[in-house]
């Protein structure tokens, strides 16, 4: 049916568009995932989060990296596919069998358009919901036992910082401990100093769902330094309770208030996150309409001349984005302006490459340099 509305030539771009885009999305990606991956094992190694959140952070992270991405990667698959065409010649050749810069604009919008689709339902509606399952997860995280992310041969410090854990090493699943040494400085509740040490220690839950911690075959010291005041205690069995505090499921973040809250808020910077959230779909085909006439190089030039170029507008487009957000919640522009004077930015600058793609400012000089000024109003 596709072949009877699509030429070969409409085929053969958007093939070559939808893989190109793929392979920028997947390199972006990779790098992105790389540095995050490696942040947060470097909190796990300090202890700050567990080791079993790292992959769940991650997914989340990701999911909202691939969402954010789309606009970009799109804008560098269409800018690097014509631009292998027009280094490989067959921009030429095409121009040679009349196929001009508005007839390429078929195959574009057969890979732009439903991107632009999805990119709007993920951005709606997927993006906010992401972002509220990483707010819980971290919530979770910060209320967990003091004892989830210890780490054995270091010292560990509690998140308050009037208790240090020393284990020397545990168990795969965490729940046993060997070697175990704590120190307590003493607080406005405790006059001495705590120091205690154990063969053993291990850590469960009862019914109701609260941490403890069993000591086993150790012994305690209580005193104050640099005093020979101290009592020692020796032990088979001591338990503690771990306090821990309730995860509130509460999101107050706007990035994770779903879109239909946003639309019925009379809150401004609820309506600047929705007025953002719907300039992300239609940036990026903008972008992607952009990339097609600014994508022109020559053989010698090779296909990554505008590619320095290219991510310029994009950064500046970008931050023009983030700007326009700030100055709608200052209330610094009108609501009803919103984020459309940077959309019209960007309206200009595919006018402006257009008519110096096709000719059309050149073709505009020389008649103002030729005709008289008359002649010229009466023209345009």
């Amino acid at each position: 049916m596709l072949k009877r509305y699509f030429t070969i030539i409409d085929r053969y771009i958007s093939k070559e568009l939808l893989l190109t885009w793929l392979a920028v999305t997947l390199v972006l990606m990779l790098i992105l995932l790389s540095g995050t991956l490696a942040r947060l094992l470097g909190k796990a190694a300090e202890g700050a989060i567990p080791g079993d959140a790292i992959w769940s952070l991650l997914l989340f992270t990701g999911a909202r990296y691939l969402i954010l991405l789309i606009p970009l990667s799109l804008y560098l698959g269409v800018l690097l596919t014509f631009s292998r065409l027009y280094k490989d010649n067959e921009m030429a050749a095409m121009s040679a069998c009349g196929i001009g810069l508005k007839r390429l604009y078929r195959p574009v919008f057969m890979v732009t358009i439903p991107a632009t689709a999805i990119m709007l339902y993920l951005t709606l509606f997927m993006m906010p919901w992401v972002s509220q399952q990483a707010e819980l997860l971290k919530l979770e995280i910060e209320n967990q036992s003091e004892l989830t992310g210890l780490t054995a041969g270091r010292f560990n410090a509690t998140r308050k910082g009037d208790a240090i854990i020393f284990l020397q090493r545990q168990s795969e699943d965490g729940t046993q401990m060997h070697n175990v040494f704590l120190h307590q400085a003493k607080s406005k509740n405790k006059i001495l100093d705590n120091i205690e040490s154990a063969d053993l220690a291990r850590r469960y839950k009862d019914e109701n769902g609260r941490h403890f911690i069993l000591f086993e075959n150790g012994q305690m010291y209580e005193g104050e330094p640099g005093t020979s005041n101290f009592r020692i205690t020796r032990y088979e069995k001591k338990g503690m309770y771990l306090p821990e505090s309730q995860v509130e499921n509460k999101v107050s973040r706007k990035k994770s208030v779903p879109t239909v809250d946003l639309w019925n808020s009379d809150k401004i910077e609820y309506r600047a996150e929705f007025y953002w959230r719907l300039s992300l779909p239609i940036g990026a085909f903008l972008l992607a309409v952009l990339a097609l006439p600014l994508s022109y190089t020559t053989p010698r030039k090779g296909r990554y001349s505008k590619l320095a170029l290219a991510i310029l507008i994009y950064l500046i487009y970008s931050n023009l984005l983030g700007i326009g957000q700030t100055w709608v919640e200052k209330e610094k522009v009108p609501e009803w302006l919103g984020l459309w004077w940077v959309h019209g930015f960007a309206v200009l600058l595919i006018v402006y490459w257009w008519l110096r793609r096709s000719g059309g400012i050149k073709v505009f000089i020389q008649q103002v340099m030729s005709q008289p000024s008359k002649q010229v109003l009466k023209s345009l």
